[in-house]
């Protein structure tokens, strides 16, 4: 399928728009945690027959392209950091590439509804057009959270990620 080229600009440009908004972090104690983000596209590279990836600043995406968002979350402060939530819209126009959510000391969910419940991986259920609950499949989720277990101790930085495919 031939896609026009004025569609393929407007995915790059929505995917540069979203990518900006498209964090949040929330810690128990307020003004602990300094999020950054960081969008990169994953492109293959073929060196004397072996494939291997690497990843480029995502500052044009197109339909099929792999997108790898990063959040880096901080404790500034000088106490321990707990209660620390980071959430992730899954932007508008892209898939969800199952099994991709990583942080290290994270568990991770996912939401079908905006971010308004979470549940995890394979336990979300979506209402089909037949009006009957289904299983919920990677392209439903719309959000991920990332509860980070235990206590981020100060000066120190952790990451989370997750990839998403540009429809």
């Amino acid at each position: 399928m031939k896609i026009n080229n004025n569609l393929k600009i407007l995915c790059a440009i929505s995917l540069s728009v979203l990518m900006l908004t498209s964090t949040s972090a929330n810690a128990v104690q307020k003004g602990h945690l300094k999020v950054t983000s960081k969008v990169q596209k994953m492109v293959i590279v073929n060196k004397a027959g072996k494939k291997s990836y690497k990843f480029i600043p995502a500052a044009k995406v197109l339909p099929g392209e792999i997108v790898q968002y990063n959040t880096y979350f901080e404790n500034i402060s000088n106490k321990p950091a707990t209660g620390i939530n980071i959430v992730n819209p899954i932007p508008k126009h892209t898939v969800y590439l199952p099994n991709s959510a990583t942080g290290k000391n994270t568990q991770s969910v996912f939401s079908v509804d905006g971010g308004k419940h979470y549940g995890k991986a394979g336990t979300l259920k979506v209402r089909g057009r037949d009006g009957k609950l289904h299983p919920a499949k990677p392209s439903d989720y719309t959000h991920i959270q990332w509860h980070y277990k235990g206590k981020l101790a100060p000066k120190t930085k952790q990451a989370v990620a997750f990839r998403v495919r540009l429809r």
